[in-house]
């Protein structure tokens, strides 16, 4: 229900402007919005949540999360996406997340 409520409410903000977007990106951000089973909010506010370093750094305000990364000693796991391009490493979805054998 929250991730319908908030695909509507941004085509609607969109629509004002006269913006198409195709509803599926509206519907993953409206799933990482939600997929904790509440409200994570799509904002530096909401990536301070985060575990992963590299994905604070890479969203916004780079330097502050950079710094706190930095003197609290935190580790990454490189197991999102974000972190995973960030070092040149395939993320482990889509066309990632299997190995062909020949």
């Amino acid at each position: 229900a929250a991730s319908k409520i908030i695909v509507k409410e941004v085509k609607d903000v969109f629509n004002v402007y006269g913006i198409k977007v195709d509803p599926r990106h509206l519907s993953l951000v409206a799933d990482y919005m939600t997929f904790n089973g509440t409200f994570e909010p799509l904002s530096r506010k909401g990536m301070e949540s985060s575990v992963s370093p590299l994905q604070q750094i890479s969203f916004e305000s780079s330097l502050g999360f950079l710094k706190t990364a930095t003197i609290r000693g935190k580790q990454d796991n490189l197991q999102n996406p974000s972190s995973a391009l960030m070092i040149g490493k395939p993320c482990g979805t889509g066309t990632g997340c299997f190995t062909l054998f020949s």
